[in-house]
Parts: C-alpha cells; sequence; structure tokens
C-alpha cells in the first residue's frame, strides 16, 4: 500500500534524512502537504515520508490531522508505514508482518478527525463514529474539521457524565459494534501519562474516540536449563470473549483502569489471570515500552496503544492457573516453537501479544542481528 515516489517535484522540503536518498519514498493520502502550504482551508489528506528504516517527519504528518503536528495523547505516533526494497529471511519477513498488523492506522487517518476536550485534541474520531455523536449536538459539536466536546464545561466529572449517557444510549441501541464489549471499567482520556484525566469514558469505547490506552504485558518466561530462558508460557484466549477470541495471548495482561498505576496493574493481573501470587509477581522486571496504532476490529475507530513490557521469571515448577474465565488454557512453549508461530503466515496470535514478544526477542538476544531483516525489525519496533 506504499507508493513510492520522488519528493522533488512535489516542492517539499523534508527533514534531512539520514538514510541513502534511494530508500526514501512517500505515502500519499489524497492532497499534498503543499496545498496546506498555499493557504488551502481544508487539505484533507497528506503525506508520510518513509524510509527503509520506517522513519517518520513530524512536518508531514501535520495533514493527518490537518492542524499541525499532533500526537495520540503525548505518545509520539507510531511507524505506521515500513520501507521498501529491504531483503528479509521467512522469519524476518514473518515478523515484520506482524509488526505492520499492529499500525495498520495510517489506511483511515485521512479521514480522521480530532477529538477535543477542553481546547486539546485528545484522540482521533472516525467518519461512521462521526457521524453517530452528531446526534447528540448538547455533547458534541461535529463538524467536518473537528469533534469537539462541548457539555461539562472545565470540569472532568461533568464531562464524564455527560459523555457516559451518549455512550450508555448507543450501546442500547446496538449501532455501535464495539460496545457489545461493554465492561464497566472507566478508561482515562488524558493528553499524556502523567497528566490528569480530561474526561473519563467506558473503556470499549476507547477506540470509538481514538483516545491513546496503557495496558501491561508480561513476558512469562522459564529457563528449564542454566539462567538464560527457553520457554515462555502461552495463554489461549477464552472463546467468549469480546475481544479477540481464542487467540494465543501473554500469560498475563491487562490495560491500566483510572487511576492505576503499572505495577499495581501487574500485580493484580497476575493473581486474577494466572493464580500468580504477589510475592512472585514482585519478581517482575520492567522492560520498557512499545506504541503502535492500529484501526479496532470492527472497523470503527482507531488504536493508539502504549504497552508497558514486563519479563517475569517464573519456576520450573510453576503451572499458572486459570482464575477469571478470561483464559482457556496455558501451554509452555519453547521459544523456537514462539518463533516459528510468528513468523508463520498465521492469524493466531492477539496483534499487540506478537508486538511484545517479538520486542524480548530482540532484547534477550534471541532475534539475533546476523537475521536477515533485523534491523528494519528493530527500527519498526522503535520509531
Amino acid at each position: 500500500w506504499l507508493k513510492p515516489c520522488w519528493h522533488k517535484p512535489l516542492g517539499l522540503r523534508p527533514s534531512r534524512p539520514k538514510f541513502p536518498p534511494a530508500h526514501v519514498c512517500i505515502l500519499e493520502f489524497r492532497t499534498v502537504r503543499a496545498m496546506m502550504r498555499r493557504g488551502h482551508r481544508r487539505a484533507g489528506g497528506g503525506l508520510l515520508i518513509v524510509a527503509a528504516a520506517g522513519c517518520w517527519s513530524a512536518s508531514l504528518l501535520s495533514p493527518l490531522f490537518r492542524s499541525g503536528p499532533r500526537r495520540f495523547a503525548g505518545v509520539a505516533p507510531p511507524a505506521f508505514a515500513f520501507g521498501l526494497g529491504s531483503t528479509s529471511s521467512p522469519v524476518g519477513a514473518g515478523l515484520l508482518e506482524r509488526i505492520r498488523a499492529c499500525n495498520d492506522a495510517a489506511e483511515v487517518m485521512s479521514a480522521a478527525r480530532p477529538f477535543r476536550v477542553g481546547g486539546r485534541d485528545l484522540g482521533v474520531i472516525l467518519p461512521r463514529a462521526a457521524l453517530e455523536l452528531s446526534r447528540y449536538p448538547e455533547v458534541f459539536h461535529v463538524s467536518e474539521e473537528v469533534v469537539t466536546l462541548v457539555a461539562g464545561g472545565d470540569s472532568a466529572e461533568a464531562r464524564s457524565e455527560a459523555v457516559a449517557e451518549v455512550l450508555r444510549e448507543l450501546r442500547a441501541s446496538g449501532r455501535v459494534p464495539m460496545l457489545r464489549g461493554w465492561r464497566d471499567e472507566g478508561w482515562p482520556v488524558k493528553p499524556s501519562f502523567d497528566a490528569p484525566a480530561e474526561l473519563v469514558i467506558e473503556r470499549a469505547a476507547g477506540p470509538l474516540f481514538g483516545v491513546c490506552g496503557y495496558g501491561c504485558h508480561i513476558n512469562g518466561l522459564v529457563a528449564t536449563q542454566g539462567h538464560e530462558p527457553s520457554h515462555l508460557w502461552v495463554a489461549r484466549r477464552s472463546k467468549s470473549k469480546q475481544t479477540y477470541p481464542g487467540k494465543l495471548d501473554h500469560i498475563v495482561a491487562g490495560g491500566l483502569a483510572h487511576g492505576e498505576l503499572p505495577r499495581e496493574n501487574v500485580i493484580r493481573e497476575c493473581a486474577e489471570e494466572a493464580g500468580i501470587n504477589a510475592e512472585l509477581a514482585a519478581k517482575v522486571r520492567p522492560a520498557g515500552l512499545i506504541s503502535c496504532g492500529s484501526i479496532d476490529e470492527t472497523g470503527w475507530g482507531v488504536k493508539p496503544d502504549v504497552i508497558f513490557c514486563y519479563d517475569l521469571a517464573l519456576p520450573v515448577g510453576f503451572t499458572p492457573v486459570v482464575n477469571d474465565g478470561e483464559v482457556e488454557s496455558f501451554e509452555l512453549w519453547d521459544l523456537q516453537r514462539v518463533i516459528d508461530s510468528l513468523a508463520s503466515d498465521t492469524q493466531e496470535w492477539k496483534p499487540n501479544v506478537a508486538l511484545v514478544i517479538i520486542d524480548m526477542l530482540v532484547r534477550r538476544g534471541f532475534l539475533p542481528p546476523e537475521e536477515a531483516g533485523y534491523v528494519e525489525i528493530v527500527r519498526s519496533l522503535r520509531a
């Protein structure tokens, strides 16, 4: 879906690349950045310049949001596009495909409108969602350019209640598919992770407003011989789950509820999802974070996610316990089986789980630099 073309005829002057110009290509939506520079009121699209390394230029991302460079709630835009012309091994190509599956939001961003709360753009809303919200003019002002929350004034509590009433009505109507996965769990809407919430919404509605979600994923690792991990605990999601039923998952993973800190989430989810006691869960080690942006399963919204990654060394004799009904079973996989499964043409894995595991494989050296496609994989994860 990338359309290579020369950038020189467009009259653009992107930031000086640190890669050979022959590797530069442009993802063209409907119009060019030059139109915006020449004073057109609405460009309706834009350009994203990328390299084989998955680099991006903030100045060219701005038309995606129609009014200057934006971020998903304070998080740099993920790598929606990947370089062309690289030579990867079958393993490298398969892993890159898993990464792409978590970064397909660019396909719909040209039609998205910013979601504005208290003068700040905190999300993005797709046309079908905007149409539904336009039915509630006392709560949302919907224009061709932006969707603005107008109810509740400056009070986060009043805003939250006004939006909650709309979401309850939309859920009852059955018109918005993603609301069938209603969780009765608060989801903070805020400009950055450490900022106070401007609004709290039902978690299932997060993609409807395209707001940044935060979560924690744990790689449950086992060293059967020596100190280096050789196996990974893999969960099979319940077939009754509203999202990604029956897919392969981490031993423990969960979204951060309103007011919850990452470590609190880890300890709680360990007990709830896998029967891991607090003493063992406390040995978890943070391992950075990854971000991605994907289209919601229903096609009604965008999911910009930030995932805090953790590694937990589990003893050889430990067996996780199915506790809360969200998981159907657990199985201990050797890491080569994990790599082969991820690299194959499979839809078995929950997309963002695959992303976190690939990150772990890179960090811990199970995917070596000698693997063809290694550079593209690492840069795609880090972009």
